[in-house]
């Protein structure tokens, strides 16, 4: 072989070597990158008000998947309604997966964190439950930690009636759990989000009640209320760096995003299970991915995501 194709070989196997160096450097920096963002992930701690709502249950079960440490507010944590038999059921998943990734010695599939969820009393219709899960979540934060990342207001009212003849009274409660409900709620956390420059997410109307007959004219102008508390409420916060971000829920009956969860015959589209039963989750796990995870990872969340399958992402104005 002659001087000039041994050189031509050599700046072959030279462009061969860089090549991979530099792949293989790529994706060490991924590795190393999904590693910090599951530490981080997992450091971060967010409350979900209501999870004796399928909606409140749902979006609760999606951040503990995705790594975040739960606090889900329940009436009762102690009873033996569907939500919390729900709850435990996939804790006791999730303790024999790692027991048996122990027993195997094997590394775990994934990088991400492991999240975890904290039942915790809560009734964000009522002050004083507030500052008692206040004073609980403080207590049950780690050593040195005073700080949520994420305080999320999933309780909601849905009751249907022709605006002519629904009472008064069903109208105030809508308005007590749609709109007073997330007001006090921020009100009373906005220190622990404050420390650690978070975030309030708020859901807004699903434009469901628009449908004719729908009967949902009270309940509609409560969560389009709550839109409008949204822009204020960003606004007043701007300055203290706590973002306020709103969920659009799709065009979902009100009275399923709002019933409490229900365990039913096992099914193939079922979503949880459990030793009495499963549960269908009220949206899909894409509009929960593309709209929840963002809202709460990205560094400067959009104002509004909408959770429909057929857009990502909107602006509100």
């Amino acid at each position: 072989m002659d001087i000039e194709t041994g050189a031509v070989l050599a700046l072959q196997i030279l462009a061969l070597c860089s090549i991979v160096a530099a792949l293989l450097a790529y994706l060490m920096r991924q590795t190393r990158s999904a590693s910090v963002d599951a530490e981080m992930y997992g450091k971060r701690h967010v409350l979900v008000t209501s999870c004796d709502t399928c909606i409140g249950l749902q979006l609760a079960l999606a951040l503990s998947e995705a790594g975040y440490k739960v606090f889900a507010g329940l009436l009762e944590p102690n009873g033996n309604s569907h939500a919390v038999k729900i709850l435990r059921a996939v804790e006791q998943q999730r303790k024999r997966a790692k027991d048996l990734e122990s027993v195997e010695d094997s590394p775990p599939l994934e990088s991400r964190a492991t999240g975890q969820i904290v039942l915790l009393e809560l009734d964000s219709t009522r002050e004083d439950s507030l500052h008692a899960g206040l004073d609980a979540i403080r207590a049950k934060l780690p050593a040195g930690e005073d700080g949520l990342w994420a305080v999320m207001h999933t309780g909601g009212l849905a009751l249907p009636g022709i605006i002519e003849r629904q009472s008064s009274s069903a109208w105030e409660s809508m308005l007590r759990h749609n709109l007073v409900a997330p007001l006090r709620t921020a009100r009373v956390f906005i220190p622990l989000l404050r420390a650690k420059r978070g975030r309030i997410i708020l859901l807004g109307d699903s434009d469901y009640a628009t449908k004719a007959g729908s009967g949902l004219v009270a309940f509609s102008a409560s969560r389009k209320a709550v839109e409008g508390a949204a822009e204020a409420l960003r606004a007043e916060l701007a300055s203290s760096g706590v973002d306020v971000v709103l969920l659009k829920p799709p065009i979902v009956n009100p009275l399923t995003l709002y019933a409490p969860p229900t365990l039913q015959a096992c099914s193939k589209e079922s979503t949880i299970d459990s030793t009495e039963g499963t549960w269908v989750a009220p949206l899909s796990a894409e509009s929960v991915k593309q709209s929840l995870i963002p809202a709460l990872t990205s560094t400067c969340p959009y104002q509004c995501y909408d959770m429909s399958k057929k857009s990502k992402l909107i602006f509100c104005r």
